[in-house]
C-alpha cells in the first residue's frame, strides 16, 4: 500500500501563540494521522453491473526479461486509462528460451487449458513470435472464441501463413537495416561489422532476421558472426578486434557453456571489453554498453498494443482496428557512449534522441531560480497574510483553548493514555491518564526511564524490541507488556504508536495510545486454566476405561511376589535353608515390585493435576511409552500394533504428560473403531516422519468403518461423539493441545478401509 501524504497539522489548525498544551497538539496529530491512513486505503468503488473482461497476456520470455517488465507496464497502465470497463489481467510466461522443445509447450497447453477453463479470456495478447506461434497452435484448444492481439518484436519470428481475422498486430519494421545505416553513417570508414548473438534457440530465431538485412551491406563492409562462444571467450575476441570495426549485438539469452542470462545482462558481461563500438535495435541494451540504433520502444509496443486490444474488446473488427496502428522507429542513443567513442552529435540524423545527457546550467540551477522568485512572492503573501492574521488572532485562541477542552473530554471518554516521544531530544510527553496507567500522578514529571521502571523486568527486553523494529521502519509499533505498580498489583498494557522520519530517513517523533488490557488478559488465562481442567477430565476419564487392563497389568507383579514370598518362607521352614535360592526368590521379588512400581509410575503424571511443563521430547520415545501403557488392553482386543518411526528425528518442545494424552486418546478411538472387525483385521498403524514444512509429522491409522465427509471435522466439535457412552471431549482436547504447541491435528480416511489421524508439532 503506498503510504498515504501526511498533511501537516499546522496547516488544518494554526495556533496563533504557543498556548497549545501537549495533549491538544498530540491529539490532534494522532486523529490527522488515522485519518490519513484512511483515506490512503481508499473507498472501493461501487461494482460495476458488467462482468470484468478478462486479458491475457502470454509472454514467450522468462517475467524478468527487461522487456517484458517495461510491456506489461505500459499495457496495464494504457487499459487503466483507456477503458472505463473493468478488466482482469493475468499473465503466463512460456519462457522458450530455456526450455524449449514440444514436450514443454504440450504441457503448458494442458496447464493453461485447466487453468483457464472456468475463466477463459476475452483476449489474448502475445508478446514476441514463439507466443504467437503457440498460441496459434493450441487456440482452439486453449483459447477459443478470444481473439488475438500480437505484440510483434523487432526480429522475431513470425508463423507462416497466418490467415486469421480475428488475429491483428502492428506490423514491426525491420530494425537491423536501418541501425545499420546508422553505424555506417556515424562511422563511415568501418569496414568489419562483428556480429554478436548467443547460442540458444532463441537466440538463433532472432539472429535469422538480421541474416535476412546483411546481404545489402555486403558489398560495403565484411561481417564475421560471434556466435557460437562463451562469455570468457566472447570478451576475450571482442578485446582483441581490429581497427574501423563496429559491433551489432542481438541477443544472448545463453552462451556456449550453456549459462543462461537475460540480454541485457550479457551485455553487461562484455561491453566494457569490446575496442570497437556497440550497436542494437532493443532500448533495453540503453545505458549497458551500446551506441544506440534504430529503435520502437518497448514502452511505446506495449501501449500501442494495449490501445488496439482496447478497440477489439470494445467491438471493433480486429484488422481495421490494426489498419489504424502504426510503429514509427527513432533514432535513440547514449551520450555517454557517443563521448567514449568520439562521436559528434552533429552526425546524428535529424529527430534522434539523445539519453543520459548531463543536465545544462540552466537544468541544474533552475530550481534556485524558480525557488527564488517563489520565496519572493510567498514573503510578499506572507506579509499580507500577517496583516490579515492580525485582525483574526483573538478570535483563534478562543476557538483553540475550546478545542484543547473537547480534546480533552473526548481523551477520558475513550479510556486510553497518548504519549508522544521527541526522539533527537529523548522527551517523553504522556497524558493524564497515561501516567496513572503506569500508577504515577497526572501532574508528575514523566521520562522514558521513569516509564521503562515500572514495566515488569521479565517484559522489558520483549518491549524494547517491539520499540527498536519500528525505528528501524519496519512496521508499527505494537506491544503487550505488564506493568507492576508501586502496590504490588500487576496490570497489563497494550501499547501502539507509530514513527515519523525526517527527509534522511531518520526516525525524529514517535506517538501512540496506551489501553489498560488487565481484564481481558485475566480472562485469556481463565480459558487457559479451564481447557487445562477439561484435559485433565479427559485423562482420568480414559484411564477409567483402561482400568480392566491396569488392574491386569499390576496383577501380574503382584501375584508373583506373593508366590516368591510363599516359596521363601517354606524354604525357610526348613532346618537347613538353601540361601542361594532365597537370594534369587528376593530378587525376583525385587524385580516385580520394580515392575509394579513402574506401571504406577507411568499412571501417576497422567492422574496427577499440574502445570504445563514444556521441555525437548523425543516423539518415538512417546510413542512408544503409550503403547507400553496400552500393551494389554490392545491385546486383549486382538489389535496387531505395525511402527514405522522415522530413526534420528529432531526433538520438539511440547508437555509429555499432554502428548501422551493425545496418543492414548487417538490410540484408544482407533482400537473402539475397529471394534467387531474379522479376526487378523485389527491392524493399528503408527508413524513419524520430518514434514519440512510443519516439523513432524505423527500418524495414527485404523481399519476401521472410517468416517463420513461431513463427519471428518465435526469430531473435533466440544461434546460431540460417535461413541454410544463417550463424553464427546477426548478429540477436542487433543487439538487444543495440539494447537497450543503450534501445531495442528486433522483426520482424512484411507483409501480402502479406515481412518488415520494426523498431527504435526514444530522442532524444537
Amino acid at each position: 500500500m503506498t503510504p498515504a501524504t501526511r498533511v501537516p497539522v499546522s496547516s488544518l489548525i494554526r495556533p496563533p501563540r504557543r498556548s497549545l498544551q501537549p495533549l491538544g497538539r498530540a491529539l490532534i496529530a494522532l486523529i490527522v494521522s488515522l485519518a490519513s491512513d484512511t483515506a490512503s486505503a481508499g473507498i472501493p468503488a461501487e461494482a460495476s453491473a458488467k462482468p470484468p473482461r478478462r486479458v491475457l497476456v502470454l509472454y514467450s520470455d522468462e517475467r524478468l526479461l527487461p522487456a517484458n517488465i517495461i510491456m506489461d507496464e505500459a499495457i496495464r497502465a494504457t487499459f487503466s486509462v483507456g477503458t472505463s470497463s473493468q478488466v482482469e489481467f493475468y499473465s503466463e510466461f512460456l519462457d522458450l528460451a530455456r526450455f524449449p522443445g514440444e514436450a514443454q509447450q504440450q504441457r503448458q497447453r494442458d496447464f493453461f487449458r485447466d487453468k483457464y477453463r472456468e475463466r477463459p479470456p476475452h483476449l489474448v495478447i502475445t508478446v514476441s513470435g514463439a507466443a504467437l506461434a503457440f498460441a496459434v497452435k493450441y487456440r482452439t484448444e486453449v483459447f477459443a472464441g478470444a481473439p488475438v492481439v500480437h505484440c510483434a518484436v523487432a526480429g522475431d519470428p513470425h508463423p507462416q501463413e497466418l490467415n486469421d481475422a480475428t488475429v491483428a498486430e502492428i506490423p514491426v519494421l525491420d530494425y537491423a537495416a536501418p541501425t545499420l545505416e546508422l553505424a555506417l553513417r556515424l562511422q563511415p570508414d568501418t569496414r568489419l561489422v562483428a556480429v554478436v548473438s548467443g547460442s540458444s534457440a532463441r537466440d538463433l530465431q532472432l539472429a535469422e532476421g538480421l541474416r535476412r538485412a546483411i546481404p545489402a551491406f555486403e558489398s560495403r563492409v565484411a561481417f564475421t558472426w560471434l556466435t557460437n562462444r562463451s562469455l570468457l571467450e566472447l570478451r576475450g575476441e571482442l578485446s582483441r578486434l581490429p581497427e574501423q570495426t563496429v559491433v551489432l549485438y542481438v541477443s544472448m539469452f545463453q552462451d556456449a557453456d550453456g549459462k543462461t542470462f537475460t540480454p541485457r545482462q550479457a551485455l553487461d558481461h562484455f561491453a566494457d571489453a569490446s575496442r570497437a563500438p556497440i550497436y542494437g535495435y532493443y532500448d533495453t541494451f540503453l545505458g549497458h554498453g551500446i551506441v544506440g540504433g534504430s529503435m520502437v520502444t518497448f514502452e511505446a509496443i506495449g501501449r500501442k498494443t494495449a490501445r488496439l486490444g482496447i478497440r477489439i474488446l470494445a467491438g471493433e473488427d480486429p484488422q481495421t482496428a490494426a489498419r489504424a496502428e502504426s510503429h514509427q522507429p527513432v533514432p535513440i542513443f547514449d551520450w555517454r557512449q557517443l563521448r567514449r567513442w568520439n562521436i559528434s552529435e552533429k552526425r546524428l540524423p535529424p529527430g534522434s534522441v539523445v539519453r543520459f545527457r548531463p543536465p545544462t546550467l540552466w537544468d541544474s540551477h533552475k530550481d534556485y531560480v524558480i525557488g527564488g522568485l517563489a520565496v519572493f512572492v510567498a514573503e510578499a503573501a506572507t506579509i499580507a497574510a500577517l496583516l490579515v492574521q492580525r485582525s483574526r488572532r483573538r478570535l483563534a485562541e478562543a476557538t483553540t483553548r475550546e478545542d484543547e477542552k473537547r480534546m480533552a473530554l473526548a481523551v477520558d471518554a475513550v479510556a486510553m493514555g497518548i504519549w508522544l516521544w521527541d526522539i533527537p531530544r529523548n522527551s517523553l510527553w504522556m497524558s493524564g491518564r497515561g501516567k496513572k496507567l503506569f500508577g504515577y500522578a497526572p501532574d508528575a514529571a514523566f521520562t522514558s526511564e521513569m516509564l521503562r521502571a515500572r514495566v515488569h523486568t521479565e517484559d522489558r527486553a520483549l518491549r524494547d524490541e517491539a520499540i527498536q523494529q519500528a525505528l528501524a521502519g519496519t512496521g508499527p509499533y505494537d506491544a503487550q507488556y505488564r506493568v507492576r505498580l508501586p502496590d504490588g498489583t500487576v496490570c497489563w498494557i497494550a501499547a501502539h504508536g507509530r514513527v515519523e522520519f525526517n527527509k534522511a530517513g531518520k526516525p525524529v517523533l514517535m506517538r501512540g495510545v496506551l489501553v489498560d488490557i488487565t481484564e481481558r488478559k485475566q480472562a485469556e488465562l481463565e480459558i487457559v486454566q479451564q481447557r487445562d481442567e477439561l484435559a485433565h477430565l479427559s485423562r482420568v476419564n480414559m484411564l477409567g476405561e483402561l482400568v480392566g487392563s491396569l488392574a491386569h497389568e499390576l496383577n501380574q507383579p503382584l501375584t508373583a511376589i506373593l508366590s516368591n514370598a510363599q516359596a521363601a518362607q517354606r524354604f525357610l521352614g526348613h532346618g537347613q535353608p538353601d540361601f542361594s535360592e532365597v537370594r534369587g526368590i528376593l530378587a525376583d521379588i525385587v524385580a516385580q515390585d520394580k515392575r509394579a512400581s513402574e506401571v504406577i509410575r507411568r499412571l501417576r503424571p497422567l492422574l496427577k493435576k499440574g502445570q504445563v511443563l514444556r521441555q525437548p521430547l523425543d516423539v518415538n520415545e512417546v510413542v512408544q511409552e503409550t503403547l507400553t501403557l496400552l500393551r494389554n488392553d490392545l491385546v486383549n482386543h486382538g489389535v496387531t500394533v505395525q511402527t514405522k518411526l522415522a530413526p534420528a528425528l529432531p526433538k520438539v518442545n511440547a508437555d509429555r504428560v499432554q502428548l501422551r494424552q493425545v496418543l492414548l486418546n487417538l490410540v484408544m478411538n482407533a482400537t473402539d473403531a475397529m471394534a467387531g472387525a474379522p479376526p487378523g483385521g485389527c491392524k493399528l498403524s503408527i508413524h513419524s516422519a520430518l514434514a519440512a514444512s510443519e516439523g513432524i509429522c505423527v500418524s495414527v491409522a485404523d481399519q476401521g468403518v472410517g468416517l463420513a465427509p461431513d463427519m471428518l471435522e465435526k469430531v473435533f466439535q466440544p461434546f460431540f461423539t460417535t461413541k454410544v457412552h463417550g463424553l464427546g471431549v477426548g478429540l477436542s482436547v487433543c487439538r487444543s493441545i495440539i494447537t497450543a504447541h503450534g501445531g495442528r491435528l486433522w483426520a482424512a480416511n484411507n483409501p480402502e478401509r479406515g481412518a488415520t489421524f494426523h498431527f504435526t508439532l514444530p522442532v524444537a
